[in-house]
């Protein structure tokens, strides 16, 4: 027997998930009633209409909807319960950071059903870079379970600014070679299937809270050869007016003896330079490539005598953490992406140690690692595709703007500061 559902909070009515009976907002209603399904359920119908506002003729309207279109079936002797059917939509994402490209395919629910990982140097040649992002889409569209439909999309997240019309990279600071190129369009050209373009912050909070039932409010931080910030608030994932939110990396904080960005404190390169200095790293590590610098950097979050390093990159994330806790009061930050991984559980004490120094009489926290490993932004992009395929009624990222917080024809933001790559 399962345990008796926990009462939903006031907010699930009075937030973002609270509906109403128009028929111009009917496409709003459907999305909510699955979202809760998908996220909380199993769900009765009753329980919907509490958690919803919605009627009872509108709960049981879009639940014959959802039903009859496969995405929501009865439990199985289950008092007319409702769940998600995992299999009825699938979505492809792709993670591109200068060093690494991760793609991945995953079902409704976001669970993984197929991933690549391929080290490269995405710095200086696009059209290669897309060329071997294409063979690897093509890899796992293959390499999925049976019976789960053709992908509804590609989700391209990518580091640095993007374009508002949503088919261009801005201007990242480590891809200078990336710069105003048409991505979405290039990868769709490769591929067959339509490509939505999300930053790699906003990417990774989406996939924290794609299937978690209690992930409402949030910061989510991307730290692998940049670094990025998104928040969640009321479940929902903030892109800011150009789709654009998260830029982090230029928060002041004190760190290795001085003041500066705290990209700067955290950045592989930065460090694996500051290792190098102190003798915890060989000199001739080729540094103008991102993947040596990678590997580089990993086998000095290994070495048990860079644990202060580590640690200090660490204190400086969490000093510039505090400032995004106090401001927003979220209760909960969780930390991914290759550096943050590669600095391990050190790394994540050392966060968590800062900001107990820095906001002893709370807000705090919980801090932890994601738990979708290094696949977390490509998974969240792939949950991009999949919100905006069942929820938007429009193409999935053809440079719309639509559903993406963007936007179109306002300013793009550039970061002013400095990377070699």
């Amino acid at each position: 027997m399962s345990e008796p559902r926990q009462p939903l909070p006031d907010t699930v009515v009075q937030g973002r998930t609270g509906g109403t009976n128009l028929v111009r907002v009917g496409v709003q209603n459907r999305a909510l009633v699955l979202d809760l399904v998908r996220r909380r359920g199993p769900f009765a119908r009753a329980e919907l209409m509490r958690a919803t506002g919605l009627s009872a003729q509108t709960v049981s309207n879009i639940a014959a909807g959802l039903v009859g279109s496969g995405l929501v079936r009865e439990v199985p002797g289950g008092g007319r319960q409702l769940e998600v059917v995992a299999g009825s939509r699938s979505a492809i994402g792709v993670h591109l950071d200068p060093a690494h490209l991760v793609v991945v395919r995953t079902d409704l629910t976001g669970a993984v059903l197929a991933v690549e990982h391929v080290d490269l140097d995405a710095t200086d040649d696009p059209v290669r870079t897309l060329d071997t992002m294409a063979a690897a889409v093509h890899r796992v569209r293959g390499g999925a379970r049976p019976r789960v439909p053709l992908p509804a999309g590609i989700g391209l997240a990518v580091p640095g600014s993007i374009a508002p019309d949503g088919v261009r990279m801005g201007t990242p600071a480590q891809l200078p070679a990336w710069w105003s190129l048409p991505v979405t369009d290039e990868l769709a050209a490769r591929t067959g299937l339509p490509v939505r373009l999300e930053k790699d912050g906003v990417a990774s909070a989406l996939g924290e809270v794609w299937s978690a039932a209690g992930a409402d409010d949030l910061v989510s931080v991307f730290l692998g050869h940049g670094i990025s910030a998104a928040t969640v608030a009321a479940g929902e994932v903030v892109r800011g007016a150009t789709g654009n939110a998260g830029e982090f990396g230029g928060m002041p904080v004190e760190a290795h003896g001085r003041w500066t960005e705290v990209w700067e404190a955290c950045q592989p390169l930065q460090q694996v330079r500051r290792a190098i200095a102190a003798g915890l790293l060989p000199t001739g590590i080729p540094l103008d490539r991102a993947s040596d610098v990678r590997h580089a950097f990993e086998r000095l979050c290994a070495t048990p005598s860079a644990a202060p390093l580590v640690a200090e990159a660490g204190a400086a994330l969490g000093s510039a953490l505090a400032h995004v806790v106090e401001l927003l009061d979220v209760p909960r930050v969780v930390i991914g992406g290759s550096a943050a991984l590669a600095g391990g559980d050190g790394f994540i004490a050392a966060v968590r140690e800062r900001l107990a120094v820095r906001l002893p009489h709370g807000p705090f926290p919980t801090v932890a690692a994601t738990a979708f490993g290094e696949a977390s932004v490509a998974r969240g992009a792939a949950c991009a595709v999949l919100q905006a395929d069942l929820a938007v009624p429009a193409p999935v990222g053809r440079g719309t703007g639509v559903g993406t917080g963007r936007r179109p024809g306002g300013p793009v933001h550039v970061r002013s500061i400095a990377h070699p790559w």
